[in-house]
């Protein structure tokens, strides 16, 4: 498939902003699992979810990915389909750093990060995406 220009949107649910998913509309049939997302400056790979409030032509991000990929709202971004090689493009183990999105709600107690990493694993196990 050939790279097609969509326009940056909002993501359309906090539920979906926290899968670190890029969203469309479910009727963008050309798209498969994973797509590159280029703008002017850099590549970006994103895993895919549809939601059917994604107006077709637009590609939904969450706050912390326009900021992190440098996308503002109603920009024109490259979106084309993306494969990756899983015997070269693995990761076998990072780091995390967390911290709190809304500073104003810091929460002194303590976490489990035992708990906090096994919740990780099993809701981005198998997920792709980063810069290319």
């Amino acid at each position: 498939m050939a790279a097609r220009t969509m326009h940056v949107a909002r993501c359309p649910t906090d539920e979906l902003s926290l899968t670190n998913c890029a969203v469309i509309n479910e009727k963008e049939p050309q798209f498969e699992k994973h797509v590159t997302v280029r703008n002017s400056n850099h590549k970006f790979v994103f895993t895919l979810k549809t939601h059917p409030s994604v107006n077709l032509g637009t590609i939904a991000f969450s706050l912390p990915q326009r900021k992190w990929a440098g996308l503002s709202i109603g920009q024109e971004v490259e979106v084309s389909n993306y494969t990756f090689d899983k015997s070269k493009q693995c990761v076998s183990s990072m780091t995390v750093e967390i911290d709190f999105l809304q500073k104003k709600s810091v929460d002194s107690n303590p976490y489990d990060s035992d708990k906090m990493a096994s919740e990780f694993i099993q809701h981005f196990n198998n997920q792709e995406g980063g810069r290319v």
